[in-house]
């Protein structure tokens, strides 16, 4: 078997394959989940519109809030596009593989200087993950996948086209493939690549203001029991940011994820957390989440705060009568 023939071949176009039509079907489903909301209200194509332009510029309500890390993540996903589609040996590749496209690449010495800022950044991200306990705690195994395998799609590249390690004879011989593997692993991968709105269980109090501020309503808070319910759509998800910025706890964050199943999910509206709601002291009515409660009569010692409103009002109002 022809290992060379199938890595720089049949693999390459596999994976373009997968990155085309997986990017193709997920931008169908944000159009059509998308359109689907904003039909609902007034002006409803200037919504459709509003909605899709701001989904171009994803994390924008984060900078007055994460400015330094927002624009960072800017700098690190504009060098992930410009430098696969600008380098020149990319660009040749397209009239090599007979399609007769081309256009002005970058001058060498750029590709390497975003290259270098795409491996710098990724070694930022993914030790920020491991120090802070915080980030540590919150992401999950893929997240640190995502990061290793765009960092080892880059650094190949940057080491073959520099013949930094040419004087080991494995890397001389193999390096070219293993950066093509990479890439090929990195384009699948980017398929199946979702930046969704997760919300801390450890430090979320349920207060939904993320579901208020949220101007697509893919965040959704329900009460049903003794407990207050978020589900979220994932394609009517614009990544704006505004849950982040508008959480008082830290609790909402907007992280990397890979997978299938959430790929085929269309309408679905899972739910991605839930807390208890506290019982009225009185009349035993459910009226606000336990943990905001908690962390409110921590700081005010006052017995009403486990009151609900309308025993509050029938409190005032007989106090009022008394006098």
């Amino acid at each position: 078997m022809d290992w060379d023939y199938l890595i720089r071949h049949a693999f390459l176009r596999l994976a373009f394959l997968i990155l085309l039509v997986g990017l193709g079907m997920r931008s169908l489903f944000f159009l059509f989940a998308v359109t689907k909301f904003s039909l609902r209200r007034q002006f409803a194509w200037r919504y459709v519109c509003a909605n899709l332009a701001r989904a171009m510029v994803p994390l924008h309500m984060t900078v007055p809030k994460k400015t330094l890390y927002t624009l960072l993540r800017y700098i690190f996903h504009a060098c992930l596009v410009v430098v696969p589609v600008w380098y020149s040996g990319h660009v040749y590749l397209w009239e090599e593989y007979g399609f007769n496209w081309y256009w002005t690449p970058l001058p060498d010495v750029w590709a390497d200087r975003l290259t270098l800022t795409v491996l710098i950044l990724s070694g930022y991200f993914f030790i920020r993950r491991i120090i802070i306990i915080k980030t540590r705690r919150d992401f999950s195994l893929s997240a640190f996948f995502v990061i290793i395998i765009t960092a080892l799609a880059f650094a190949t590249g940057y080491l073959f086209t520099s013949g930094t390690l040419d004087f080991i004879p494995f890397f001389s011989n193999h390096l070219e493939s293993i950066h093509i593997l990479s890439a090929e692993l990195m384009m699948v991968m980017v398929a199946f690549l979702f930046c969704r709105t997760r919300l801390a269980t450890d430090r979320c109090t349920g207060c939904a203001s993320c579901q208020s501020s949220c101007p697509t309503l893919a965040l959704t808070a329900m009460d049903a029991g003794n407990r207050r319910i978020f589900n979220y759509a994932l394609y009517q998800c614009i990544c704006c940011g505004a849950c982040v910025r508008a959480c008082p706890e830290g609790a909402a964050e907007l992280r990397h994820e890979i997978s299938l199943k959430r790929f085929f999910q269309i309408a679905a509206q899972p739910e991605i957390q839930s807390v208890q709601l506290a019982a009225c002291e009185k009349c035993g009515g459910f009226f606000a989440p336990r943990p905001q409660i908690d962390k409110l009569n921590a700081a005010i010692l006052e017995d009403y705060i486990r009151i609900c409103p309308k025993c509050k009002q029938r409190d005032n109002a007989r106090r009022l009568w008394i006098r």
